[in-house]
């Protein structure tokens, strides 16, 4: 058939979510392993390092009644309070009472480490955590940060009113003692113009003396009024859960993580994948039936898998291929036919091998004929010489096939070598010799069978592609190239070859992550079917 741009590739692909879902289906194994592996791995770690224990105690802060307001000021003072005072806690004055009335002997420095104080907001509540490798040690340590800093905290505050105080009580104490002589004296005196002096002073000093009394209690009222205090509203206890490592979640983090790491790498892999993979891409993309689908099989000698293991599931997928090629000469019939593939090792050789054998089976005279004159194969397929083939038809003036093609092992199919090989076969492949040989060949036989190299790799087939009836391709899924397929059809364009359509080869049922296997392909009997034939072998 002729094609178009529009039959070689559809462009309009989308996103094929059902195509990713079968591959993360078929490297769910992967993807589970990878998720355990590193759980475990985490577990492991986890479980080795050394646990860490909290303790959490609440502070509030008993703001002093004369600067309790609600102006934004107060507010703003009391949340600075709040602050200072945690920042207060983890000083080393605080720090080295602690470590003396606990008996650490850790330094400070290492104190501060397994120490946080954060005010809550929005409140006068200050929260203390200590974290250490000892339960009880966290407690203590949380405990007595509050005991000695609540103690510190007065003893600040105290100092601001401890001056006044002291100078007042020792002037009270002079007063006292002035008051003392004079009634002494008034006693001792019995004249009545010195007892009524004595007295007047003793009144004096006495009223001095209440006034005195009179200032301190006011310094006393304005210490109670002014000073906060630090109170303990829910102290620490223990808890012998540890907060680190977290184990459950260090390996349900890692378990996920390895997993999204594993499906990632296989997402990005499978984007930058240009391989073909299912029959649907053929048909989406190059609007090309598949003629087979040939299960990848392993046999010990290099021979047709057809006449070695005739009963097998892949002989009978060759059988299919020959049907399906026969339903495309409804209404021509097809006497000469090339195969190719786009690069080499797609397993061409072994596929038109394998064809000419089932064709010969089904009473049709076949022909093979290796004109692949660079890397000749077909002979080792069926143990034959290769002295003599196209090279002698080319080199002799008179054609003449006997002598020339070469019986097998099966009744009917003949192959013609490739004799030796010649330096310009890209020419001769398209000569008039060539096709006077192809018109000698298909009076000879029911179907020429032609072997060719590679398209991309020399110019061979697209010379010969124009003398044919058609043309099949062969595509190993996983390996051909989307673009290595598309550049060989557009040369099959160029050249008005008539593609019959494509061979799926080697494909491997389990084991690769591939779609063709997955909702198609499950059993050998789905491929088969594929295009309507039902195959009798199972695998």
């Amino acid at each position: 058939m002729e094609m178009d741009n529009s039959q070689i590739e559809q462009t309009d692909e989308g996103l094929d979510l059902r195509r990713y879902f079968s591959v993360f289906w078929h490297w769910a194994w992967l993807i589970i392993l990878v998720g355990l592996l590193t759980g475990v791995a985490a577990f492991t770690i986890s479980i080795s390092m050394t646990p860490f224990y909290q303790s959490t105690t609440t502070v509030l802060l008993n703001t002093a009644s004369a600067t309790e307001s609600t102006d934004y000021s107060s507010v703003m003072m009391s949340e600075q309070l709040t602050s200072t005072y945690s920042l207060m806690m983890t000083k080393d004055p605080v720090l080295n009472q602690v470590a003396e009335q606990l008996d650490l002997d850790n330094p400070v420095e290492d104190i501060k480490k397994w120490i946080t104080v954060t005010p809550i907001s929005d409140t006068q509540l200050i929260e203390v955590t200590v974290e250490t490798s000892h339960p009880i040690l966290s407690a203590n340590i949380a405990n007595a940060i509050v005991t000695v800093f609540a103690a510190q905290i007065q003893d600040i505050q105290a100092q601001r009113f401890s001056q006044s105080k002291a100078t007042l009580e020792t002037q009270m104490a002079d007063i006292e003692n002035q008051i003392s002589i004079y009634s002494a004296q008034a006693e001792r005196t019995y004249i009545t113009e010195d007892k009524a002096e004595l007295e007047t002073k003793i009144a004096q000093y006495r009223e001095m003396y209440s006034n005195l009394l009179l200032s301190y209690e006011q310094v006393r009222l304005a210490e109670a009024q002014s000073v906060s205090s630090v109170v303990q509203v829910e102290p620490a206890t223990l808890n012998l859960i540890p907060v680190r490592p977290k184990v459950m979640q260090n390996t349900l983090l890692a378990a996920v993580a390895g997993i999204l790491l594993t499906v990632g790498i296989i997402a990005v892999r499978e984007a930058l994948d240009d391989t073909i993979k299912t029959p649907e891409e053929i048909n989406r993309k190059f609007n090309l039936p598949v003629l087979g689908v040939i299960n990848h099989h392993e046999h010990e000698k290099k021979s047709p898998i057809t006449l070695t293991d005739s009963r097998s599931p892949t002989a009978e997928a060759y059988r299919t291929l020959r049907t399906n090629v026969n339903y495309t000469s409804v209404d021509r019939p097809l006497r000469t036919l090339m195969v190719t593939s786009a690069e080499a090792g797609e397993g061409k050789t072994m596929t038109i091998a394998n064809l000419g054998v089932v064709m010969a089976q089904n009473g049709k005279q076949v022909i093979i004929a290796d004109c692949d004159l660079r890397h000749p194969r077909v002979h080792t397929y069926f143990g034959l010489a290769n002295q003599l083939g196209m090279s002698t038809l080319f080199s002799h003036a008179d054609l003449e096939l006997s002598g020339i093609r070469q019986p097998t092992k099966v009744e009917r199919l003949t192959v013609v070598t490739t004799g030796s090989l010649p330096p310009n076969p890209a020419e001769l492949m398209g000569s008039q010799r060539m096709r006077a040989i192809l018109t000698l060949m298909s009076q000879a036989a029911d179907v020429v069978l032609i072997d060719t190299p590679p398209t991309l790799a020399v110019t061979d087939a697209a010379a010969l592609a124009p003398s044919m009836d058609g043309v099949i391709l062969v595509v190993c899924p996983g390996k051909t190239r989307t673009s290595a397929l598309r550049q060989t059809l557009e040369q099959m364009r160029q050249v008005n070859a008539h593609v019959l359509g494509v061979v799926l080869n080697d494909v491997i049922i389990r084991g690769r992550a591939y779609g063709y296997q997955y909702k198609y392909y499950q059993n050998f009997s789905a491929y088969q079917n594929y295009h309507g034939t039902k195959a009798t072998g199972k695998k």
